[in-house]
């Protein structure tokens, strides 16, 4: 008895000291990689798009509605079924990516971003789900069916939570909280995370401190916020090495 709680407690060390290596590297400002296509519309070629030509939108934004109402369609199904990021077909990903691409190009966000810090960022209060990254390698090493997930209260506090589905009993880890909106001209719904403690779902032992995760205290992290609506959040970023990404989060 004495050797199997051992092994098992051996276990849970080695892959908590895995999934920490998975948490940094899942991070929103590291774990994704762009489409490598050129065809594809990226953040940065949409803002270069809007500077040299003011009238783009109004003439396009109803070309765009389409795509629009597919992307909220098809990620609500997805939502529903569980059907996370690194699940999607080459084909799935490339068409939904093009519909992202041309909304971002074509529709201004119906909610300024300067505006997402009103009222105690009221907008973004509610549970948060990564639905959506511009490349296959979202979220990295991280298992297939896992999933990131925010909750935003009120008072500036936030769980910043990674689900899975299978490992070897580890349900989830949240990062709990507390962030900063940006109203600035410069970073206009840029939005800081600061993680000030790590808990876990173990084996159904919910909110189980974790004290090899005590080096994240006080580490940052950022959503650039680039089109929001209530319903829909996406946000820009660059990985590592220096490539564009950028990401879809659904409210639920």
């Amino acid at each position: 008895m004495r050797i199997q709680t051992s092994i098992a407690t051996s276990t849970m060390t080695l892959l908590w000291m895995a999934t920490i290596q998975l948490f940094l590297h899942s991070s929103i400002v590291s774990s994704f990689m762009p489409s490598p296509s050129p065809s594809h519309a990226h953040p940065k070629h949409i803002a270069q798009t809007m500077r040299n030509s003011p009238n783009l939108f109004a003439k396009k934004q109803s070309s765009s509605e389409f795509e629009l109402q597919e992307l909220r369609a098809q990620f609500q199904a997805m939502l529903n079924q569980n059907v996370r990021p690194k699940m999607l077909k080459t084909e799935k990903r490339n068409e939904i990516e093009n519909y992202v691409g041309n909304v971002l190009l074509n529709c201004p966000s119906p909610i300024p971003l300067k505006n997402l810090a009103d009222d105690g960022a009221s907008v973004l209060h509610g549970n948060w789900t990564l639905v959506f990254a511009s490349e296959n390698a979202a979220l990295g090493d991280l298992p297939q069916d896992s999933t990131v997930q925010f909750s935003m209260y009120p008072e500036y506090k936030c769980d910043y939570k990674i689900k899975f589905a299978k490992a070897l009993g580890l349900k989830s880890l949240t990062a709990k909280s507390t962030y900063i909106v940006d109203s600035s001209p410069v970073n206009p719904g840029l939005v800081t995370f600061i993680y000030q403690d790590i808990v876990t779902d173990v084996f159904g032992f919910k909110s189980l401190p974790v004290g090899l995760f005590g080096m994240l205290k006080g580490r940052a992290n950022y959503v650039e916020t680039i089109w929001f609506d209530g319903k829909l959040w996406v946000e820009r970023g660059y990985s590592i090495d220096g490539k564009e990404f950028f990401n879809v989060y659904i409210k639920e």
